[in-house]
């Protein structure tokens, strides 16, 4: 499988064994890392290429972990569709629209299939404002909140799930 979608600022593809060290660095940030379920810290080489190691070598159309590259830049985050929308971007990214911009082409490939789901769900930590405001802008209503353990760190922890039809995703760019 091949997929590759560029947007105006960058190229979605699949990660590749180059991408360990970049995804090492950005993964042993805890501000990075905090927000995420099943990522540990601290995060090192070993972890990235273990993640690499274990992504399959053909992966299901649609349903593969994709890079975000920025041109001149490299990987600067990840971001997948199974339909659950999972995405993290590393730190210094934040706050530029990068991850908006990777998710809508994601999100407009997937509702291009004649056979996608019709509804994509995702989930964030309730304290997780800029995701939050991710799946905001991309569309995503708030259907409920659930309390979950974090299964690395322990610790109780109050989710926000969200969905988002193909007709919302439709309507949001009218």
């Amino acid at each position: 499988m091949s997929l590759v979608l560029e947007t105006e600022r960058l190229r979605l593809r699949l990660p590749e064994a180059g991408d360990a060290a970049a995804i090492a660095a950005a993964l042993d940030n805890f501000n990075v890392t905090r927000w995420l379920a099943i990522v540990p810290h601290p995060y090192g080489m070993a972890d990235a290429a273990q993640w690499l190691g274990g992504l399959p070598e053909q992966p299901e159309l649609g349903r593969a972990p994709l890079a975000i590259d920025l041109p001149g830049s490299g990987l600067i985050g990840v971001v997948s569709l199974t339909p659950y929308l999972g995405y993290w971007l590393a730190e210094p990214y934040w706050g530029h629209g990068y991850m908006s911009e990777a998710a809508v082409a994601l999100l407009a490939w997937h509702y291009g299939q004649e056979a996608a789901e019709d509804v994509v769900t995702s989930s964030t930590r309730d304290d997780n404002h800029g995701s939050r405001n991710v799946l905001r802008k991309l569309g995503f209503v708030e259907t409920g909140l659930e309390e979950r353990m974090h299964p690395l760190r322990g610790h109780a922890y109050v989710a926000v799930n969200h969905e988002l039809t193909r007709k919302a995703f439709e309507e949001r760019g009218r």
